[in-house]
């Protein structure tokens, strides 16, 4: 390790003493110290503790030592309004003096899905739950019941959660399985193929037709590297399910909202035939949905015939949550085209400015997105053209993207699989921090071969 490297790593144990102390408790606590796998931001990587944070507001996040972030990771993209967002708060506020948990129906619940089925274009019908995880298990266990078919097609690198139905396929893009305590991908009746692979996607359908359920895909491939589809390829796939009777499943858990107010499926002109949803919709708090066509939501219906226990779970149509998505909703709704056109331009000039600094390093970094997603790739050696989350995974250097997170929030800046995601708070003072933070970044990266 360069000598620079080390001072940097000092440098962010010193600013980080209280985050040091928790990290100690919480590795006896936790495995690996946490509840997300992912939350470690790499840090563990260099013994050093993730920065526990006490506050956030805006596009800030404070932790324990008090150093304050400018934070691009923004809830795991869930915070497109920014965090504690007045109209949040208020709508939380006002339901607390009512009840914080019903577990029963409720009015509220009603409202907020008003909102989504009047806003997505593949929505009828949906059923709430608490996590993204339960929504996509739900999802397949439709497509199933509804079909009468067993096996489901993912692409590979996407990310549904992990549900023991879909977890396969995301970082072991090449063996399949990614976790003991799950069958293999055969036995579960898993098929994969790669994004943006037209004629891989169409060649699988058509040999599965008879079994296939359902294609699960995520319109912009998310947690698998922010990559948008090329042109064509999600109305070919939309077009051979059709033509072969399969159920074509969105998981929009990340665009749902974020692209535009109809979701991705409205941003792109395809409609599937059901969508799952979380993040955004809840306005931060706990949230999940699966909807799509009658037809095929009313499997859930026990009472008039339906065979599909998608029971939702206690938290289902929390009030609180509710309160939270409708606020959320309506603020993005007021906000209209012009809030996703201010939001697409600003990551449109930031992923080119990102370019421009990477191109000026000559360094083997690589730059996806779409609207207000944005990754930055660090490989081994340059490469031409990014299309699928193999790519990724194959050329990656795990060393870079450790080394350029601990560069990132040693200068106040946070971020996650190289960027993340833009709120309507994000400025441009924000901006122009984030690209000094990435330029100064970028050279010592460059300088550290």
């Amino acid at each position: 390790m360069k000598v620079t490297m080390k001072k940097e790593i000092e440098r962010y144990r010193a600013k980080h003493k209280k985050s040091m102390i928790l990290w100690k408790k919480a590795r006896q606590q936790f495995p690996a110290g946490v509840s997300h796998n992912i939350r470690d931001f790499h840090m563990s990587h260099f013994d050093l503790s993730p920065p526990f944070i006490k506050k956030s507001y805006d596009t800030k996040l404070v932790d324990v030592d008090d150093n304050i972030y400018t934070d691009f990771w923004i809830a795991h993209g869930g915070a497109i309004l920014g965090h504690a967002h007045p109209a949040i708060i208020k709508a939380i506020e006002n339901q607390l003096p009512n009840g914080n948990q019903y577990g029963m129906v409720n009015e509220i619940a009603l409202e907020l899905a008003d909102r989504i089925i009047e806003a997505t274009p593949s929505v009828q019908e949906l059923r709430f739950c608490s996590t993204g995880t339960e929504a996509t298990m739900y999802a397949s266990r439709l497509a199933r019941a509804y079909s009468g078919k067993k096996k489901i097609a993912k692409v590979i690198g996407g990310w549904h959660g992990g549900n023991d139905t879909l977890f396969y396929f995301v970082q072991e893009v090449k063996h399949g399985i990614e976790s003991k305590g799950i069958r293999n991908q055969t036995q579960a009746g898993i098929l994969s193929f790669d994004y943006n692979d037209t004629q891989g996607a169409i060649q699988i359908i058509r040999e599965n037709k008879e079994d296939l359920a359902a294609v699960v895909m995520e319109p912009v491939l998310g947690a698998g590297g922010a990559i948008p589809p090329n042109e064509g390829f999600l109305e070919a796939i939309r077009e051979e399910t059709e033509k072969n009777d399969i159920l074509l499943i969105y998981d929009e858990i990340i665009t749902g909202f974020r692209l535009s107010y109809k979701s991705a499926q409205g941003y792109f002109g395809v409609t599937p035939d059901i969508t799952t949803m979380g993040k955004i919709v809840g306005g931060g708090a706990p949230i999940g949905i699966v909807g799509g066509r009658e037809d095929i939501l009313e499997q859930a219906n026990l009472q008039e015939g339906g065979e599909v226990w998608i029971g939702g779970g206690t938290f289902s149509g929390n009030p609180v949550s509710m309160a939270a998505g409708i606020a959320t909703l309506d603020t993005l709704k007021q906000g209209g085209e012009k809030l996703y056109s201010d939001l697409d331009t600003m990551g449109n000039k930031l992923r080119s400015k990102i370019r421009e600094i990477v191109e000026q390093n000559n360094l083997p970094a690589f730059v996806t997105g779409v609207g207000s997603m944005i990754s930055i790739h660090w490989f081994k050696e340059k490469q031409e053209k990014i299309e699928n989350s193999t790519a990724i995974k194959v050329f990656l250097d795990k060393e870079k993207v450790a080394n350029y997170q601990l560069l990132m929030l040693n200068r106040d800046v946070l971020t996650r699989g190289g960027l993340g995601y833009l709120s309507v708070k994000h400025t441009e003072l924000d901006i122009k921090k984030a690209l000094k933070a990435i330029n100064e970044a970028t050279k010592i990266i460059g300088n550290d071969k």
